[in-house]
């Protein structure tokens, strides 16, 4: 774990002055960000000792992945993430699709996918977590289309559910302006998000998340925070769903508060294999008057 955090610092960093003396919003320094990722898997690492004699360090590729406990677990299509991390040596692919809508003068649509998280597992409790650019399509009486940022994090279990206290997750991402700069803060903008769990009985459960990130609009840096708390509910035969509030405080530069209320479905076909829908309203006149989306998400 220690070899893997000042690998993590140093490719952030290497990175970051690649970007900024680029200058493109995507190039070459995507494409080696990415290279020096997959190069860092193959990286050899040190296996907790077995006995007091085997002290020979191995590398992580060649040890055995942890096996599947449960069905899959995703971190979508809610807003909050899931206090779960992937099982050790396992990949696991979520995607999806997004309309909203907003009848503010003029009205404006936007379109967003394929919205692709990829999550590693590093060890039964930490997982890294490439969040790849999201194609957007804005349509406000001039359209506004470009990718979105890619973003760098992890996810650890901090702490397991025991009596009234809930389980317990941390995670945090840095976006890297990758994207179109009329949808980039241009800006690398770091995230914490705090992950609460709670399951009530067999058929209910509570989760929620405090977020605080770093971000920028109009020109402007400035912190943003974030908020969601949901109820889930178990309807039997590989199905569940939810019901989700969440919020900015503020959404931009300026602006007022975000308020949003949603619910959805999830179904799951195998195993690893899942499909997700949903659909919400905003509280408020910065929301979105209307937002529905879909989902697909598989595991190897």
């Amino acid at each position: 774990m220690l070899y893997f955090s000042i690998f993590y610092n140093d490719l952030i960093t290497a990175f970051y002055f690649m970007c900024r003396q680029s200058g493109e919003p995507m190039n070459n320094s995507f494409i080696i960000l990415i290279l020096l990722i997959l190069l860092g898997w193959n990286t050899p690492g040190y296996t907790q000792e077995t006995n007091k004699k085997d002290k020979i360090s191995s590398s992580w590729v060649f040890d055995q992945a942890s096996p599947f406990s449960q069905s899959i677990a995703t971190d979508r299509p809610t807003f909050s993430l899931g206090a779960g991390t992937i099982p050790k040596k396992r990949v696991q692919f979520e995607t999806g699709y997004t309309f909203s809508f907003d009848d503010e003068r003029p009205n404006t649509t936007t379109h967003t996918f394929p919205e692709t998280l990829i999550r590693i597992g590093l060890t039964d409790t930490f997982e890294m977590r490439l969040e790849w650019p999201t194609q957007t399509f804005i349509n406000n009486g001039t359209k506004n289309n470009g990718l979105k940022d890619f973003a760098l994090g992890f996810k650890t279990q901090v702490s397991q559910q025991q009596g009234w206290i809930p389980q317990f997750s941390i995670a945090g991402r840095l976006f890297i302006p990758t994207g179109n700069k009329r949808l980039s803060s241009n800006h690398v903008d770091p995230e914490l998000q705090t992950i609460l769990s709670y399951v009530l009985n067999e058929r209910f459960s509570l989760f929620g998340n405090v977020n605080v990130g770093g971000t920028g609009s109009q020109n402007k840096r400035f912190a943003q925070f974030s908020s969601s708390l949901g109820l889930g509910v178990n309807l039997g035969n590989s199905l569940s769903g939810f019901m989700e509030y969440f919020g900015f405080y503020p959404v931009q530069a300026g602006n007022r508060n975000l308020h949003s209320l949603q619910t959805g479905l999830v179904y799951q076909l195998t195993h690893h294999l899942q499909l997700d829908a949903r659909i919400g309203t905003g509280l408020n006149r910065n929301a979105d008057d209307l937002f529905t989306g879909a989902g697909l998400s598989w595991r190897f």
